[in-house]
């Protein structure tokens, strides 16, 4: 059974779910999880990167996450260096703002890493060696910050890690790789409707931003979420009626209006469909998580 690191090992002793483990020699390590997610950057050397169904060999300018519940572990090192930059990112809580409408903050933040798990998958953002000392630079200073502990320091290190998260997301858009060109598309539909998921939307509008068919559309995107892009849209919308909710008095009806929904009994059905709670509840319950 993988080992399991401990987000207490980490992250105790500065109160921050954000940590840079610095590797200047990694050696062959068995199958291990996480109760965190680690970006890995590859620094240096070469080696084998294996999870329970797939393995592929790394090199300098490989980056790539992985969540906590993958197990994974290397073989076959040669002078292999690396950073894995260590986050939590629900306890973390950055503003993802519009970085949610990037294309390639989706598919390597979200699809990929979603994919590697089902195994039969190897793509991974590989940066030129400018961007990778870019990169470094980044996380070296994330580093700087966490073993400084100046006044502040918890405010910069993760101010440096979103730079991070948003150069990365840009690096991997501007990628030639075949299969990352088609996370890629799908990332720039999940980003379209961030940003669109309060109007009336078409599947045909989906299937020009990706270029592709209707029905290519629909079976990759089930393949990769699990759910219709529609289905994916309501439950975006409950997620945004979640934060309103929350954060101000608005009216249920009013919310409805404000995240997509034309009518508030369908919106009500829908959020307690999501949810396992209606509108008002959640209101009365915040604590309660959107699935």
């Amino acid at each position: 059974m993988p080992s399991r690191l401990k987000s207490v090992n980490y992250f105790a002793a500065t109160g921050l779910p954000l940590a840079v483990v610095r590797i200047e020699r990694q050696e062959a390590i068995h199958t291990h999880t996480h109760e965190f997610s680690e970006l890995v950057l590859i620094r240096a050397g070469r080696g084998v990167h294996f999870t329970r169904s797939e393995e592929y060999p790394v090199s300098a300018g490989d980056t790539f996450v992985i969540h906590g519940t993958m197990s994974h572990g290397y073989r076959d090192t040669d002078g292999l260096r690396l950073f894995n930059v260590l986050f939590d990112a629900r306890r973390l809580g950055i503003p993802l703002s519009d970085v949610r409408q990037m294309p390639g903050y989706h598919a390597m933040f979200e699809l990929e890493p979603r994919l590697r798990s089902r195994g039969n998958f190897r793509c991974r953002l590989r940066l030129s060696m400018e961007s990778l000392a870019r990169a470094e630079t980044l996380v070296a200073r994330i580093e700087d910050e966490i073993h400084a502990r100046a006044p502040g320091y918890r405010f910069l290190a993760t101010a440096e890690f979103m730079r991070l998260v948003g150069m990365l997301a840009r690096c991997y858009e501007a990628g030639d790789a075949p299969d990352g060109r088609g996370l890629v598309r799908l990332g720039s539909v999940l980003g379209f409707l961030e940003g669109n998921y309060a109007r009336p939307i078409r599947l045909g509008e989906l299937a020009d931003r990706a270029h592709m068919s209707e029905s290519s559309l629909l079976r990759a995107f089930r393949k990769t979420m699990g759910v219709s892009p529609i289905d994916y849209l309501i439950r975006l919308r409950i997620r945004k009626a979640a934060e309103l909710l929350c954060d101000d008095g608005t009216k249920v009806t009013e919310t409805a209006f404000r995240v997509g929904f034309a009518d508030g009994n369908y919106f009500s059905r829908q959020f307690r469909r999501v949810t396992g709670l209606t509108p008002g509840e959640y209101r009365r319950h915040a604590r309660y998580r959107i699935p």
